[in-house]
């Protein structure tokens, strides 16, 4: 049995409108409209820095329906998946991971992740809100907006730990270098003098 998306209580298959509180229904299979999230919701979801979110937020809605716009930020400029798995963005973060291992795009990417990642924040957090609304009555609702949105707290101490792991990364392949070239292990012309 279908449920009214605005008070949630059962409706029969077919009304248009809720009897409960005269909501419209929209039809099966299509997806609610935007502006059943309110800011509100959003605020409620992302928790701390909403505001600045926010400013983000409105201008991807700026034309009545949602489309993206150039946008920066900054954390997920430097921070890529790290930022992501911050924000709960899972599969973003996965897929961040994955290209920060292809160092070839590497400065590409950032700034790619730089100009769409509010946009990309924008859909996730408007999906998982309307996920939260739709649910039906009888469904799991233990987790409520702050908790389903809001940030990872645990992720910094990862974030911190990769760093490490690079900075060591980095400093013994410039050991191995150093210590390849002194004891002539790599083939040098014989005009090139080192």
């Amino acid at each position: 049995m279908p449920m009214c998306p605005q008070c949630g209580r059962a409706i029969e298959r077919g009304n248009n409108f809720c009897p409960h509180c005269g909501e419209k229904i929209p039809p099966v299979g299509v997806e609610p409209s935007c502006d059943k999230v309110y800011e509100e919701d959003y605020r409620s979801f992302i928790g701390k820095n909403a505001d600045r979110y926010l400013s983000k937020f409105r201008k991807f809605q700026f034309t009545g329906r949602d489309g993206f716009a150039v946008t920066w930020n900054w954390p997920a400029f430097w921070l890529g998946f790290i930022w992501m798995l911050y924000r709960k963005m899972y599969l973003w973060a996965l897929l961040a991971f994955i290209i920060a291992l292809t160092p070839v795009g590497f400065p590409l990417i950032m700034i790619g992740w730089g100009i769409v990642g509010n946009y990309l924040y924008y859909l996730h957090a408007r999906k998982k809100i309307l996920a939260f609304k739709y649910q039906p009555v009888g469904g799991p609702t233990s987790f409520s907006l702050n908790e389903l949105g809001g940030v990872n707290r645990w992720v910094w101490f990862i974030g911190i730990i990769f760093f490490l792991f690079l900075l060591a990364v980095g400093v013994l392949g410039i050991m191995l270098i150093l210590y390849l070239l002194n004891y002539g292990f790599f083939y040098w012309p014989d005009f090139i003098e080192i």
